[in-house]
């Protein structure tokens, strides 16, 4: 029954992380900016593995925390896909093994420079 009840909590999990990932994507193909949607979507897949099974201290999944940041800069800052990315991998460096030269490999120096950047703000 608790394998059952785990399974449940998972799946609403997944739902509401996909919903707010969705949000994130419906506000930024509303904005100005060109439709970079491909590399978002691949930050955001790559924050959620390296954040898998951590959660905040109120319980939910971590990755609530940095879409919930790059909905902000997306939204209410009004900036593009490199800072939304940014935003999607700012506690990756900070919260894991992953170093900035991975971020740097795998999304480029810009937004490596930014996570970079961010990472060293306290």
């Amino acid at each position: 029954m608790e394998d059952i009840q785990n399974k449940i909590r998972e799946q609403e999990e997944e739902q509401m992380i996909n919903n707010a990932f969705q949000t994130l994507l419906d506000s930024y193909l509303a904005s100005k900016h060109r439709k970079k949607v491909e590399i978002i979507t691949k930050a955001f897949n790559f924050a959620k593995q390296a954040h898998k099974g951590v959660r905040r201290r109120s319980g939910e999944p971590y990755i609530m925390h940095p879409i919930a940041v790059a909905q902000i800069v997306c939204q209410e800052i009004g900036l593009g896909s490199t800072s939304i990315c940014s935003a999607l991998l700012h506690d990756v460096v900070e919260d894991t093994d992953y170093t900035v030269e991975d971020i740097s490999n795998i999304f480029g120096p810009k937004i490596a420079q930014i996570v970079d950047g961010l990472t060293k703000i306290s």
